[in-house]
């Protein structure tokens, strides 16, 4: 996730200062990372002694990074850095033992002191992942920190640090930072401390928030039948139709007026835990693809070898879509598969439900897929992808609603697409390359 950038900012990799300790800042300018020098995955990977710091040159590698070189433990790898606040240890590398972390939100009693993580909230300018910086002075009026991918300009001479931030305390004694960012917002800060005087106090979620509720719309008996909700002008839609049989959500009688709700507990807890076990497959993918021996267990041809690593590696950290199956039920979560790539259900999520919901009158709870598209539009704006991408689909009727679905929100973001169904005119190029059935290279490449 790219944050604010300086109007000409330093190469990426450049030293932009150190922090007190001697500890490096670097600029984080995707934009003009030398893929001959970084041509792994693995490039992009910050160790120490070591031990994994976290991806160059996000803010939860340096957050991680100056901990360590300065107090000699890390924190756990999550996947978003406001994940930080919700953290309860550190881990001492010399000897494995943990110390106690707490987090304190912005106004508590306990001010930020040198050393501590600043975590900001999900959205605006740190939209999506959040954002953590070291603060490294606390001063009257202001506090000063460190951070990576957020200003990636070379700092003035005789600098060490790279924000300030303004500090207030009000009459109960509550200390406040404001974000210089107006869309921006601070959750608080974490410190390795004992002393849990002010601390946010960790609560069991309810074990019943983790149900599953079905619920039933108050229509007449063949009332769900009869509506008509869908454009069957629109391609979409029309092999939508054609696949269920009609202007249904199920093809099961009994199921024609029922819908499901969840909790917003759940919800953020599913959030969470998709978060989390996406970098935790991501890890153990790249642990198989380097070793011999446990790549063997997957009983994947070696001849084939060389090209997964090469995909593997040529993706560095893209991925545009996935999908998760769960269970939920009151005893917690549990994960069935994760379609990493090639997953169905966006069309249905992103399109269907919140029009069916709408025709129906079903107005308790909100929409969970309400935003999927425009979130899909914005996550292939933001791809480097500078040529035709294909799509490539079987022939069947639900990959094809699929694929014009996503192609639309491709589209939207400002790609060319084209849709190959199977191998179909593909054949191959004077130079080795797949050529498609009007002779353009095969490059990009999204599926089914």
């Amino acid at each position: 996730m790219k944050h604010h950038h300086a109007i000409t900012p330093a190469p990426f990799g450049t030293v932009l200062g150190h922090g007190p300790g001697g500890t490096e800042v670097y600029s984080s300018d995707y934009d003009s990372v030398d893929r001959e020098a970084m041509p792994t995955r693995q490039a992009f990977h910050s160790t120490v002694d070591g031990v994994y710091m976290g991806f160059k040159w996000q803010c939860v590698e340096l957050a991680r990074r100056w901990i360590y070189q300065n107090r000699g433990y890390v924190f756990e790898d999550i996947a978003m850095a406001y994940d930080i606040f919700r953290l309860r240890q550190v881990k001492v590398i010399a000897d494995g033992s943990t110390l106690p972390l707490h987090s304190f939100r912005n106004g508590s009693t306990r001010p930020p002191e040198p050393g501590c993580l600043l975590i900001w909230n999900e959205g605006g300018e740190f939209e999506v992942t959040g954002h953590v910086a070291v603060v490294t002075e606390v001063l009257a009026d202001r506090v000063r920190c460190i951070e990576q991918n957020v200003h990636d300009s070379v700092w003035p001479a005789g600098q060490n640090w790279s924000r300030e931030l303004p500090r207030r305390l009000t009459g109960d004694g509550g200390c406040w930072l404001d974000c210089t960012y107006h869309d921006g917002s601070i959750l608080g800060w974490v410190i390795q401390t004992d002393d849990t005087t002010g601390a946010e106090t960790e609560l069991e979620d309810d074990p019943a928030l983790f149900g599953i509720k079905r619920q039933t719309l108050e229509t007449a008996p063949g009332a769900a039948e009869a509506v008509a909700w869908l454009d069957p002008s629109d391609p979409i839609d029309a092999n939508y139709i054609d696949l269920m049989g009609g202007q249904v959500l199920s093809k099961d009688p009994a199921d024609l007026r029922a819908w499901y709700c969840i909790s917003e507990t759940a919800m953020r807890e599913l959030q969470r835990a998709t978060n989390e076990l996406h970098r935790m497959f991501l890890h153990a993918t790249n642990q198989v693809l380097s070793d011999d021996t446990l790549l063997a267990r997957f009983n994947l041809p070696p001849a084939l070898w060389s090209r997964i690593r090469q995909s593997w590696n040529n993706r560095r950290n893209e991925m545009i879509t996935g999908r998760f199956d769960f269970a939920m039920r009151p005893e917690g979560l549990k994960a069935y598969e994760y379609n990493a790539d090639s997953a169905s259900c966006y069309m249905e999520a992103g399109s269907l439900l919140g029009r069916w919901a709408e025709a129906f009158g079903c107005t308790d709870g909100r929409d969970p897929g309400g935003r999927l598209y425009d979130l899909l539009v914005d996550a292939w704006r933001e791809t480097a992808i500078d040529g035709v991408l294909h799509i490539m689909r079987d022939d069947d009727i639900e990959e094809t609603y699929h694929a014009l679905f996503m192609k639309r929100a491709m589209e939207q973001a400002g790609l060319t697409c084209r849709i190959v169904t199977g191998v179909e005119g593909l054949r191959w190029g004077d130079g080795g390359e797949v050529l498609d059935a009007d002779g353009v290279p095969i490059r990009w490449v999204w599926k089914t």
